[in-house]
């Protein structure tokens, strides 16, 4: 019997993609179960494990800290899952992972509870290469290495490392794969003693040998460990070892012609030459030049790193919890000001507790050596402070302060707790830094109250209802202290982004956010929070991007540590069409806020979906959706995602996981999308009806609902119903433009485009083409919304008949940044007056991103 399974044993090349998390025995289990199913989701959703599994040559072994993942069909398969699972985790960085490739012989096996597995050299090896990795690293065997390099593609990432023992004494060759934004370019740290260990054992054998010697010594006892080999595994390996040797890599022998593969001994031949002459070139090369061994990777973590956690409120009335959100932020705010610091946003640390039990752990989520705990009470006109500076590796207090002052003394309370914590952590301040931790907003206690108010409404959530309440606060305390520069400047950016979005239009005009950026700038010109107020102005209103540009380096400068004002250069060198630098900026405001999910998904949907680098969008979105799970408005970002993709089944699956009764714009949008394109109508009109019927008749309708008008107007027409998607259109237009001299100004939501599709609705060609073409000059000089305005000519020309015209502009529209995708072309119903145009159908072949 055991002959009878010996007999039917059938040995395969596979390649092999090991990984572990690192530190994973140290986690608490559900911290490990979490971690799993990080890696798990991040591994799945790469490009490549997802075509190798349908293709049905992949399968993915559990190992306990981490997995294996078998491909059996190119070499370049495990590489190229290493590399995306590589991007995916460098917006993860609490997710540490090491992974190691190797091709060798596998073999399918059945475990103790007869299920089909998967076992072999191949997997043992690629295990062995991986453990001498260090967190990030991407090692790959000398074999797997020589078939890479044979494409040109590859060449870059390959770094050779050189000879390590491992496991067994086993002697594997090692390269790292790596590149500027992929994998870890330091040396593994375990390199270093391994090598010190396999030329102690040389010495100790070769001493007193010459280079000869040890060749000849080295030839016997290979040629004795080979015979011994032969015996046992002739029957079963040399076959598919004669069918899987590479004639490519036997460059020291003569090339045996097409039809004769290589033999086993020929194979032998070669590696024992290979060995000589690697044992000779090291010989001479070990008299010319000492070895200098790589030295361990430190941490990545700067010692003058902090987070502010969420200070604690012990005042009898819980009302006064703003009171003590507002301390914190305050004391947050004045250390973001000093340079030398690096200091995390608040809005990554609010969902934390108080004082946590696991600091370590929150160190490292949040990239932080120290960590600041504090309480605040609140009584009459009296308040008690309590902070402690902690070390998050080890527990250490490192200082504690205890503060009782009168209300109207607080402020100096702030400065003083912000500049105690920068002698701790020895961060020089200069004469301006120190200024700005020490200076006191305003002496009025009551303004300071109601700003504070405002505040922590506004970094609670960033809704339309949450930033108007912000807004009405800001302008209680100018009321109070008109001199109160920060309040202006708060009052600026908040009424800056409601005009942008066409949210109470009478109340947030241009002039209302001129007003405040010059009111602010006026009292304190120095201010960082005065320039960010000035950007918005910029941006948001006067459009004039460059000097917009201006104003937030100005603010950068003055706020280093505040990750809004690098989020708002990426944004405005993104609509100037500066994408490598807006990436940088980004990049910056997400290590400041690590934990912002609305960044994560701003960058995720508006960045890297624009440049149609979905798997990095889709890596983002996951670490959101790891950091809040319940949040619906995440999810729909997700199925928005997917939907650009023509991925409609997953979309699909994401909006079912959203609650019914989940009213967020953002939601809202994702459903219409997802019907439109799957042509469900009557769906879609439900949902817009019920959008529009929770607005109250007197309220004026924001850019976003007057968008959803018209989606209504397409689908009723689509739906055989015209006379309703007439009176859509014409209300829509009431709506944007209520007289003749309505200026439509660019915003947020594209409404000239959103105007232009209204007309095209009612069949006013002259209107709709004209209002087109000035959209198009609105945004002209705006990289990311003049695509937009361009396919939104093109669909209105193909509506009245022009497809020669629209046709011709949609191959630019398909490779541009913020454009459209193939997806698009296929899906959207707005452009089936093309569909049967073959010059269209060309255009639509292909992937769909």
């Amino acid at each position: 019997m055991a002959d009878e399974s010996k007999t039917k044993l059938r040995l395969e090349i596979a390649h092999v993609l090991f990984m572990d998390i690192v530190g994973y025995s140290k986690l608490l289990t559900d911290e490990q179960s979490e971690a799993l199913q990080e890696l798990n989701q991040i591994v799945r959703s790469t490009e490549a494990a997802r075509e190798a599994e349908a293709a049905g040559q992949l399968t993915i072994l559990p190992t306990g800290d981490g997995m294996a993942l078998v491909f059996t069909g190119s070499v370049e398969e495990p590489a190229e899952c290493a590399l995306e699972i590589s991007h995916a985790l460098r917006a993860q960085p609490s997710l540490p992972v090491k992974m190691g490739i190797h091709s060798g012989p596998v073999h399918h096996v059945k475990d103790a509870n007869g299920r089909e597995n998967i076992a072999g050299v191949g997997i043992n090896i690629a295990q062995r290469v991986m453990d001498c990795g260090d967190a990030g690293h991407i090692l790959v065997s000398k074999r797997v290495a020589d078939d890479l390099a044979q494409r040109r593609r590859w060449q870059p990432y390959l770094h050779e490392l050189g000879d390590v023992e491992v496991k067994h004494g086993v002697v594997v060759s090692l390269v790292n794969l790596y590149a500027e934004t992929i994998g870890n370019p330091t040396p593994p740290a375990r390199i270093g003693k391994v090598r010190s260990r396999v030329r102690t054992i040389s010495k100790a054998t070769d001493k007193g040998l010459s280079p000869l010697a040890r060749a000849i010594f080295i030839i016997v006892g290979l040629l004795i460990a080979l015979i011994f080999v032969l015996a046992i595994v002739s029957v079963i390996f040399a076959p598919a070892m004669m069918r899987t040797v590479n004639q490519g890599r036997l460059a020291t022998l003569p090339q045996p012609s097409a039809t004769t593969p290589p033999s086993l001994a020929d194979t032998i031949k070669s590696a024992v030459a290979k060995q000589i002459t690697d044992e000779l070139k090291a010989d001479l090369s070990s008299k010319k030049n000492a070895t200098v061994e790589p030295s361990p990777t430190g941490s990545a973590i700067a010692e003058k790193s902090i987070a502010v956690l969420p200070f604690e409120n012990l005042s009898d009335d819980k009302s006064n919890a703003y009171f003590a959100e507002g301390i914190q932020d305050e004391i947050l705010t004045r250390l973001s000001k000093i340079a030398a610091l690096k200091v995390i946003s608040r809005t990554s640390t609010r969902k934390y507790k108080s004082a946590p039990d696991n600091l370590r752990e929150v160190g490292n989520q949040l990239g932080v050596a120290n960590l600041l705990e504090g309480s605040v009470q609140k009584i009459a006109n009296a308040v008690h402070i309590n902070v402690q500076l902690i070390r998050a590796a080890t527990d250490e207090h490192l200082w504690a302060e205890s503060y009782n002052r009168k209300l109207d003394d607080v402020f100096a309370v702030e400065g003083e707790v912000a500049k105690a914590i920068a002698d701790q952590l020895e961060a020089k301040l200069t004469g301006a830094e120190q200024r700005a931790v020490t200076a006191k907003p305003t002496q009025n206690t009551a303004a300071y109250d109601a700003y504070l108010r405002g505040q922590s409404l506004e970094h609670g959530e960033y809704s339309y209802d949450a930033v108007r309440q912000a807004a009405r606060d800001y302008a209680e305390a100018i009321q109070l202290d008109p001199k109160f520069a920060i309040a202006w400047a708060r009052l600026g950016v908040a009424r800056s982004w409601l005009y942008f979005n066409g949210v109470d239009p009478d109340m947030n005009t241009a002039d209302a956010v001129k007003e405040s950026a010059d009111r602010a700038m006026a009292i304190a010109p120095e201010a960082g929070e005065s320039w960010l107020a000035e950007g918005a102005y910029r941006y948001r209103v006067s459009r004039k991007f460059e000097s917009a540009l201006a104003a937030f380096e100005e603010a950068r400068k003055r706020l280093p540590n505040d990750s809004t004002v690098y989020r708002y250069l990426g944004i405005v060198q993104r609509r100037l069409g500066r994408w490598q630098k807006a990436e940088a900026s980004y990049k910056k405001a997400l290590e400041l806020d690590p934990r912002d999910v609305t960044l994560l998904n701003d960058m995720g949907s508006t960045f890297y979906a624009y440049l149609r680098r979905f798997d990095d969008a889709h890596a983002l979105t996951d670490q959101a959706l790891r950091i809040a799970p319940d949040s619906a408005p995440d999810r729909a970002t997700k199925a928005g995602l997917f939907q650009a993709e023509g991925r409609l089944e997953e979309a699909r699956r994401e909006l079912a996981r959203i609650p019914e009764d989940a009213s967020d714009d953002l939601i809202i949008n994702a459903r219409i999308q997802q019907a439109i394109y799957e042509r469900y109508y009557d769906n879609a009109i439900k949902v817009i009806e019920a959008k529009l019927n929770s607005i109250p008749e007197s309220q004026r309708l924001d850019s976003f609902t007057k968008q959803f008008l018209v989606y209504l107007g397409f689908c009723q027409e689509w739906a055989g119903r015209p006379e309703e998607a007439k009176n859509a259109f014409t209300r829509a237009v009431q709506a944007i433009k209520p007289t003749s001299d309505t200026v439509v100004g660019a915003d947020a939501n594209g409404t000239p485009m959103i105007l232009a599709l209204a007309y095209a609705g009612l069949g006013e060609k002259e209107k709709a083409l004209k209002q087109a073409e000035q959209a198009l000059k609105d945004y002209a000089d705006d990289e990311t919304s003049k695509p937009q305005a361009e396919y939104t000519l093109a669909q209105v020309q193909a509506r009245f008949g022009d497809n020669d015209t629209a046709i011709a502009a949609l191959p630019h529209l398909l490779e541009v940044p913020a454009g459209l995708t193939k997806a698009n072309l296929k899906l959207d119903p707005l452009w089936d007056p093309l569909r049967k145009d073959p010059r269209f159908q060309k255009l639509c072949e292909g992937t769909s991103k």
